[in-house]
């Protein structure tokens, strides 16, 4: 059968499961719910649900009629901690949990794939694995699977997934070769100095004080530090210290985030960072601590995977839907932690903007956006096609 009308009989019921899991989200590594539901479903389309030993999450496992290859297909399944502001009749449930994320899209997606590729399992030279991943928010939930070992259970030699684009209208997709997510690393600083008396700084070591000149000269950590042709974003989100205006405090804190497009700068820009509070701080006799919470590499999309999806697009949504994307997010995506560490892979936008509907336009993370619906089947029959294109 064509891959869109196979898809599509399942439209209703696959608009259903979303909505049903839009109104009940859950936060990161508490999905148990969204777990079970997602294990029934799979039972009933008879996929093997394979235990690995993880608390949340969901790991499937179809096999072919024929051995072969295996194409590992991923989704998040996680929801934001915030309060959904969108006007619609199926909205959250959950207060201050809501799916502004579209991870609700994406986890239907991946289970109208599976019902799918279910039903034409004899036609597949191959295994199918399905990941259904907990905590993307978090950024740790495709390292659950990796220590969990799911490799073991069929080893993938290609990795497909999407994520929901509202800048892209619906029925579209977005594919973007090389370097498509940045990494995200979060850094801590402390500067130490000696507090006292406001009216007597000769006595003391003002952190304040030295603390503006780092934030100063950390600004010259991508300005001068990193090559101009990689992409990157240095940001200080926090900085806290003392609690009075006549006191001089013994320490300054700040953190922040580090996020690069490339392997080498990434690695580059760390070292510069831990070199400038470091000198800095000893220059006016202070001390200076950089904590790294060292987070997902870049997410680089497979040139031949990337060509495979856009022959499965043009087959099912036709060629005038793809669009070519031409910059890089310098937003972070942990699905980087499995391609190409594992196998190639590649992660396509999926358009789910409406022109009808101004609120499906506001973007990911903003409570006021919904989501068309009807990007569902498209996501699906692209993965559907991939797969069976994969698998001949």
């Amino acid at each position: 059968m064509e891959t869109m009308k196979l898809v599509q009989q399942h439209a209703e019921e696959m608009i259903a499961i979303r909505r049903h899991l839009h109104q009940n989200p859950e936060l990161s590594n508490e999905e148990y719910k969204t777990t079970e539901l997602i294990k029934e479903k799979l039972t009933e389309y008879g996929i093997e649900v394979v235990d690995i030993g993880m608390h949340t999450g969901v790991l499937g496992l179809l096999r072919g009629g024929k051995p072969g290859k295996t194409v590992a297909i991923r989704e998040d399944i996680d929801a934001l901690p915030m309060a959904e502001l969108a006007d619609i009749p199926y909205r959250s449930t959950v207060e201050n949990v809501c799916h502004s994320c579209g991870h609700d899209i994406h986890t239907t997606v991946l289970l109208s794939s599976a019902k799918a590729l279910a039903q034409i399992k004899d036609e597949l030279n191959g295994n199918v694995l399905f990941m259904f991943q907990p905590a993307e928010e978090k950024g740790t939930g495709a390292k659950q699977f990796v220590e969990k070992k799911f490799y073991e259970v069929a080893k993938p030699d290609t990795f497909i997934g999407l994520h929901v684009s509202p800048e892209y209208p619906a029925g579209s997709i977005g594919l973007k070769k090389g370097p498509a997510n940045a990494s995200c690393d979060i850094f801590y600083i402390k500067v130490s100095g000696k507090g006292g008396h406001g009216a007597h700084p000769e006595n003391c070591i003002d952190p304040i004080a030295i603390s503006a000149y780092v934030l100063t000269q950390l600004q010259t950590v991508v300005s001068r530090e990193n090559h101009p042709v990689y992409p990157a974003v240095m940001t200080v989100g926090a900085i806290h210290a003392g609690k009075a205006p006549n006191i001089i405090p013994d320490y300054v804190e700040m953190c922040g985030t580090l996020r690069s497009l490339d392997f080498d700068s990434r690695v580059k820009m760390q070292d510069a960072i831990d070199r400038i509070v470091k000198s800095c701080c000893e220059a006016m006799r202070g001390h200076g601590e950089v904590t790294w919470e060292k987070g997902m590499p870049p997410l680089v999309n497979s040139d031949e995977v990337i060509d495979g999806l856009a022959a499965a697009a043009a087959e099912t949504i036709g060629s005038d839907h793809i669009i070519t994307v031409k910059n890089p997010s310098l937003g972070s995506e942990d699905f980087s932690y499995l391609f190409p560490e594992f196998a190639p892979g590649a992660q396509f936008r999926l358009g789910s903007g409406n022109d009808a509907d101004p609120n499906t336009r506001h973007g990911i993370h903003n409570s006021r956006n919904t989501f068309d619906d009807s990007c569902i089947e498209t996501g699906a029959a692209v993965i559907v096609q991939y797969t069976r294109n994969f698998l001949k």
